[in-house]
């Protein structure tokens, strides 16, 4: 057994000796007082902060109303700052997916094939679908003609538009009108996310 396992501890069965004896650290050591020894504490809390109050100065008192009601309008512009970061996040965002979304159709137009096939699943339980496209877009769309016809039990009509862009799709249905225009849907993912 090493020195660093054993703990010096006076004797106390020979008071005047007061001899030093080796024990383990393994033995437990037992404890010169019993639980029952000691007093529950209470302490009067609300009356103790009541006096306290009452003895606070004047000129104290109204500094802490004062601070109160700066961390209240601190509070209240913080939340005015954080809205306007989210709505300017969400802004700039959507920005970004437009022009990514105009870079993409530039170098790989036949993607508009997959915009009017979103545009064409909003468009469920209409049997006759006029899908209107930036003329250069309905050149494409109309050689994909057949899978999207396969895809969907609507006969579907294709017819250029000049008035709009390239990746814009506008569907007319017998139950009105899916406005599918790359301005719109982001205006819509926007509104959306600016909501929750």
């Amino acid at each position: 057994m090493t020195n660093s396992t054993r703990l010096l501890k006076a004797n106390t069965d020979t008071p005047p000796a007061r001899r030093v004896i080796l024990n383990d650290l393994v033995v437990p050591r037992p404890s010169r007082f019993a639980a029952s020894d000691f007093e529950p504490l209470s302490l009067p809390a609300v009356e103790s902060h009541v006096t306290e109050s009452r003895r606070v100065d004047p000129r104290v008192q109204s500094a802490l109303t004062a601070l109160q009601a700066a961390t209240e309008q601190l509070h209240a512009q913080r939340d005015r700052w954080l809205d306007q970061c989210q709505a300017e996040t969400v802004r700039l965002g959507v920005a970004i997916a437009e022009r990514l979304l105009r870079r993409t159709l530039a170098t790989h137009p036949e993607a508009v094939i997959d915009l009017v096939r979103s545009a064409l699943e909003w468009s469920v339980g209409a049997d006759r679908l006029s899908v209107r496209l930036h003329p250069a877009d309905a050149e494409l769309v109309t050689s994909a003609a057949a899978s999207l016809q396969a895809e969907t039990c609507a006969t579907l009509e294709f017819v250029a538009d000049e008035s709009l862009a390239r990746g814009d799709c506008v569907v007319d249905t017998p139950n009105g009108l899916i406005d599918a225009r790359q301005e719109v849907l982001a205006q819509r993912i926007a509104d959306e996310l600016l909501m929750q």
